[in-house]
């Protein structure tokens, strides 16, 4: 057997033997979105009956679900860092989550340097550079597709700009929130500053939003997702997903 037959028996056996977690939302009608991002609309193009095969439509946005931010999203003078030109292994690899559901956040709250390296300190992890950092509030437990789907964008925690500037020292590749907008402190609707937009994404560090069972990870496993190759895309829906070895 040659190196290359080992090794890609090695990565297949190592993946095979890690526990898989979905952390990517389910697409489906009247799910919560950005109050000024347009819904999302699944309806049937072919059906069985009609045409002998079934395809659908979808009417979607590419800040839809569980995504990710290119920098163009927030910086027009970043035209060449639209979605397409995101490397394909651009946000695969070592993942460290931070757990912050040691207390229940409010709308419009902001998560402190101090609170992150506190959660750092005891789980006794550092952050490497290059690693994808997922910040766990605990916010899924607003999403929803009933008519209080809007309690989830409307209202979120987020982050001070001395966590944003902390991920930019360590040059992580991205970093990931359970709520529809890393950093960006909302209530009733009303947002405030987002560093990480402004700055984070300045970096080109990029942004992942929406993400789910982040209560089922150990402070480090392996992240794994994919955007979409979308010509001038200012982000992209994901499937995302983490190893646990």
């Amino acid at each position: 057997m040659n190196s290359e037959n080992s090794a890609a028996d090695a990565l297949h056996d190592l993946v095979r033997s890690s526990r898989t977690v979905d952390l990517s939302v389910l697409l489906e009608t009247g799910i919560p979105r950005w109050p000024s991002h347009p819904p999302l609309m699944i309806g049937p193009a072919a059906t069985h009956e009609h045409d002998g095969y079934a395809n659908q439509l979808l009417g979607i946005s590419e800040h839809t679900g569980t995504h990710m931010d290119a920098p163009y999203h927030i910086h027009g003078d970043m035209p060449g860092r639209t979605i397409e030109h995101v490397a394909p292994d651009a946000v695969i690899g070592r993942c460290v989550v931070i757990d912050l559901t040691f207390r229940e956040w409010q709308p419009g709250e902001r998560a402190t340097l101090e609170q992150i390296e506190a959660v750092l300190a005891r789980t006794n992890t550092a952050i490497r550079e290059g690693d994808i950092v997922l910040i766990h509030f605990g916010w899924m437990r607003y999403w929803t597709t009933s008519r209080e789907w809007s309690r989830y964008a409307d209202n979120q925690p987020g982050m001070t700009e001395d966590a944003a500037d902390f991920f930019i020292s360590r040059k992580v590749r991205a970093v990931g929130t359970d709520t529809a907008a890393v950093g960006t402190p909302v209530k009733d609707g009303m947002s405030e500053v987002c560093y990480f937009h402004k700055k984070v994404l300045r970096n080109e560090i990029y942004l992942i939003e929406c993400l789910r069972q982040l209560d089922q990870l150990p402070p480090v496993c392996f992240f794994i997702a994919l955007p979409l190759k979308i010509a001038g895309g200012s982000g992209s829906p994901i499937r995302a997903i983490a190893l646990v070895p």
